[in-house]
């Protein structure tokens, strides 16, 4: 990778981190409304301490989702062993959990797509 493309690389991430940030804030703002606690001025930390909970909750979770989907994006996989992955299971909710641990080049190859819905059919069946 030449220093030009590393540098639109990082202010990608950059980007989508700050966007992050502010859904994951937003995000916990609105849980906070429906949570019933009403702000006054004797619990001000109490209601910092629910929002900046749940914010970090909901970055975490956007940090995974990077590391286990994005961040995997034009990397190379073996089809065999995402196969093996998705063979490994054992009920529709366990597919879905390993369909969504596979990257989303993986979730485009026809041979595995193909694996995964004739796996599909057959938890369906039961």
């Amino acid at each position: 990778m030449d220093n030009k493309e590393k540098i639109i690389k990082d202010a990608q991430y950059r980007k989508g981190l700050s966007i992050s940030y502010f859904n994951s804030l937003n995000a916990a703002i609105e849980l906070f409304k429906v949570s019933g606690i009403h702000p006054r001025e004797e619990n001000l930390k109490e209601v910092e301490g629910f929002i900046s909970g749940w914010r970090d909750w909901f970055l975490d979770e956007h940090m995974k989702y990077y590391a286990e989907v994005i961040a995997r994006v034009g990397i190379p996989y073996d089809a065999k062993e995402s196969i093996k992955k998705l063979a490994a299971t054992t009920t529709l909710e366990e597919l879905q959990e390993a369909w969504l641990l596979l990257s989303e080049d993986e979730r485009r190859d026809e041979l595995i797509v193909k694996v995964k819905n004739n796996l599909k059919q057959n938890y369906e069946k039961v």
